[in-house]
């Protein structure tokens, strides 16, 4: 028969086992958990890949040119919707600006880096909307520094993050991993060099 003290350890092993295979398998529930909240809703969601002037990217000052979007998504880790009061108040704090229902982030000469709309059509950030996803669009092809303007992006996708609970993902809407930053800054790096191709050119 086993004694108090060799239950007492068996006890205490099988609970260090349990907390290790938790913090082992914490992320793998925590990914599931956002695919599954994701393709629950997909059918309101906006593609991955969103149709051209689906956000009405424009310049009068830059002549139409094929749209060349990086998106991020951020989606609530629980799926529950946001407080719509609070995202408008934490995106003014970053000085975006409410322009035809989006939030437009500008640079200190007035021109568009980044759009912010709703995740769930039609994308309005109405001070009435109920949505659980952030959508943060960035046009190449009409900023002046593709890589500077993406970087800004991404700092101003992690601070909101943080202040809603919410995951950064990426266009398919899967959590945002290194690889892809690393491919979406190659992609701006691809875009400035044949901007500046273009203007040498001229």
């Amino acid at each position: 028969m086993l004694s108090n003290l060799q239950i007492l350890l068996v006890a205490l092993a099988s609970l260090v086992f349990l907390t290790v295979l938790y913090f082992f398998f914490k992320p793998v529930f925590t990914r599931s958990l956002i695919q599954n909240s994701l393709d629950d809703s997909k059918s309101l969601l906006f593609e991955s890949e969103l149709e051209q002037g689906t956000l009405g990217f424009n310049d009068e000052d830059v002549p139409q040119q094929e749209q060349e979007l990086i998106i991020l998504n951020l989606v609530s880790m629980d799926n529950s919707n946001f407080d719509i009061n609070q995202v408008h108040a934490i995106l003014k704090n970053l000085d975006a600006k409410h322009i035809d229902g989006f939030f437009s982030y500008r640079d200190m000469h007035g021109k568009e880096i980044f759009r912010i709309a709703s995740g769930i059509n039609p994308g309005l950030l109405k001070a009435d909307v109920k949505t659980h996803v952030l959508l943060l669009a960035l046009d190449l092809n009409q900023v002046s520094d593709p890589l500077k303007a993406f970087e800004i992006m991404l700092d101003s996708a992690s601070s909101i993050s943080e202040k809603l609970y919410a995951s950064i993902c990426d266009a398919s809407r899967a959590p945002l991993s290194k690889q892809m930053v690393e491919h979406l800054k190659s992609k701006a790096q691809e875009v400035a060099h044949l901007k500046s191709l273009r203007n040498i050119s001229k």
